[in-house]
């Protein structure tokens, strides 16, 4: 655990581990909409520090209080390797946390290359704003930018450009979940920016609800 971060105290018999802050408001959000109200969600601080994470989680207050548990982490440019890499982590983690048989999703899903954000971009698809976050980019690459060559990181700009274009155009990717969710009282988030029910979502929700419901 980060020596920064407030001691954690498991209260819940869910725990869903994902790879940052932003990814756990987002997470924190579908739940939210979902009713689901017994998970915690945790960021274990990056791909890099997930078997030192593990290591360290079944030493929390609680622990013994879980019944199931969930890893999701970006596929980056390889699915397979990031599978490999979180099932290698869960077998070298301390018994008690394999015997939760934690379940793992790799994002965006269905073995392609990406991260979170590319889900989100992929259920905006058709939006009025999508072909000038795609002109932006091509404007700039005429001018001399290079893109990444991290896929994921690609996404996760053009994520960021579609929320400039937003009335709060500095919110974070986390936060964008909670626009428009059932008890917003805040008038500049009343618009919804995360359709959780479009199918670009279907696979997650699924692979949320077999393991928390």
């Amino acid at each position: 655990m980060s020596a920064n971060r407030k001691p954690l105290t498991i209260s819940k018999p869910g725990l869903l581990l994902c790879e940052g802050e932003d990814e756990v408001k987002f997470f924190n959000a579908w739940f939210f909409e979902l009713n689901i109200t017994d998970v915690h969600v945790i960021a274990y601080e990056g791909k890099a520090r997930l078997g030192t994470f593990l290591a360290d989680v079944v030493k929390l207050k609680g622990f013994n209080l879980l019944n199931r548990a969930s890893i999701i982490r970006d596929a980056d440019e390889d699915a397979s390797a990031a599978l490999e890499s979180v099932k290698g982590a869960v077998a070298h983690a301390p018994e008690e946390f394999q015997e939760l048989n934690p379940t793992i999703f790799v994002l965006p899903g269905d073995g392609k290359p990406g991260a979170l954000e590319s889900l989100w971009l992929a259920s905006l698809k058709g939006s009025p704003v999508e072909p000038c976050v795609e002109d932006f980019f091509r404007c700039a690459e005429s001018k001399g930018w290079k893109p990444s060559d991290i896929f994921a990181k690609n996404d996760k700009a053009r994520a960021q450009l579609w929320i400039a274009t937003k009335e709060v155009p500095n919110e974070r990717f986390g936060l964008a979940a909670w626009h428009g969710r059932k008890d917003v009282d805040k008038p500049w988030m009343q618009e919804k920016w995360v359709d959780f029910n479009h199918p670009s979502f279907a696979s997650l929700k699924a692979f949320l609800l077999s393991t928390f419901t």
